[in-house]
């Protein structure tokens, strides 16, 4: 009895399974997945690179795509969007609009074939060359940090020392009046002439 009760119900399993999906329409679909991923962005070498003049900005004009760096940071556009990483050739990032330097999003749109002829700097080189550029930059423009403080420093001790200095001759100017008095005194005169 068993057997034939497990048999029905693989026969109305079967007839329940072929009655759903059996006998239903064939279908097609297409299924689109657009995926905007991080770049392919392949570099075989670290690539040398050229400083956009009056920016912080460098570029690889050896690189198909564009690759740029900035502040300790490569970036790279593809299909609208930016993306960045600390390595020349990833992990790349994806990064709003609104996190993308203004120095980069201000480059001229010809800056490759203008600047290519620029010194090119090796990559071994690059991190030291943009520290070097910034220190300049920050000095130029007055806005390093450390360098106004030294700066505004430097201006009080100055002040400090013309005041000193100020005060010393002025000490020194009411001694001479003080010797010049006694030695008046000591003739009997009344400060003009020689007293006799």
């Amino acid at each position: 009895m068993r057997r034939q009760g497990g048999a029905i119900v693989t026969a109305l399993l079967g007839a329940a399974l072929f009655a759903a999906f059996g006998a239903a329409p064939a279908t097609a679909g297409v299924n689109v997945n657009v995926n905007i991923g991080p770049p392919a962005v392949v570099v075989s070498e670290p690539p040398e690179v050229v400083a956009v003049p009056q920016s912080m900005v460098y570029f690889a004009p050896g690189v198909s795509v564009e690759l740029l760096f900035y502040e300790g940071y490569w970036w790279t556009p593809k299909e609208g969007r930016w993306f960045r990483a600390r390595g020349y050739n990833g992990p790349w990032t994806n990064v709003g609009p609104r996190y993308v330097p203004a120095e980069i999003v201000r480059l001229p749109r010809d800056y490759r074939s203008v600047y290519v002829r620029g010194e090119h700097v090796p990559y071994g080189q690059l991190k030291k060359h943009w520290r070097h550029r910034e220190i300049e930059r920050r000095e130029h423009r007055g806005e390093w940090k450390g360098w106004k403080e030294d700066r505004k420093e430097a201006r009080k001790e100055q002040k400090a020392r013309e005041k000193a200095h100020k005060e010393r001759a002025k000490d020194h100017r009411e001694r001479e009046r003080e010797r010049d008095r006694d030695r008046d005194g000591d003739r009997g005169g009344n400060g003009h002439g020689r007293g006799r």
